[in-house]
């Protein structure tokens, strides 16, 4: 399924983000695009939340990967400070994957073809203050179970 939405606040954004969530299992991987302030971290805040984290989630720039546990494990990556789609072996980018957790990927465009094809996709534009242009590809389809 695609969505294609537009936020006009930070708590759109992050209510977007668990509405996204409902239709995530373990094993998926959600693909974060869009420039440097868009709103990847925000949106990813509410996946989070709706996952049953209840840490602080924050962007791992310095770290790379940050690993929550909620109702499942959530592996939260940041590829902002990778050039090379080649760093990522050295980071252990494949590792992140797993059928026991949710992999969620900012700056996934620097992964290249590292990025798992499965992938759901999330593109965000910023576009007046606060205003988000958001589309979502690959989601599976909502069910009343849902």
């Amino acid at each position: 399924m695609d969505l294609v939405a537009v936020t006009r606040s930070a708590d759109e954004t992050i209510e977007l983000g668990r509405r996204i969530a409902a239709q995530l299992r373990p094993g998926d991987v959600v693909a974060f695009f869009g420039e440097l302030g868009a709103g990847k971290t925000t949106m990813t805040k509410g996946i989070a939340a709706a996952l049953g984290v209840t840490d602080v989630v924050r962007s791992p720039s310095f770290v790379v990967a940050t690993e929550y546990q909620g109702m499942v494990r959530v592996q939260h990556v940041d590829l902002y400070r990778v050039r090379d789609p080649a760093e990522l072996a050295g980071i252990g980018f494949a590792d992140l994957f797993g059928s026991d957790c949710i992999t969620l990927i900012e700056w996934a465009e620097r992964a290249g073809i590292e990025l798992p094809p499965d992938a759901v996709r999330v593109e965000i534009a910023a576009g007046e203050p606060d205003q988000r242009s958001i589309r979502i590809l690959g989601l599976r389809e909502e069910t009343e179970s849902s």
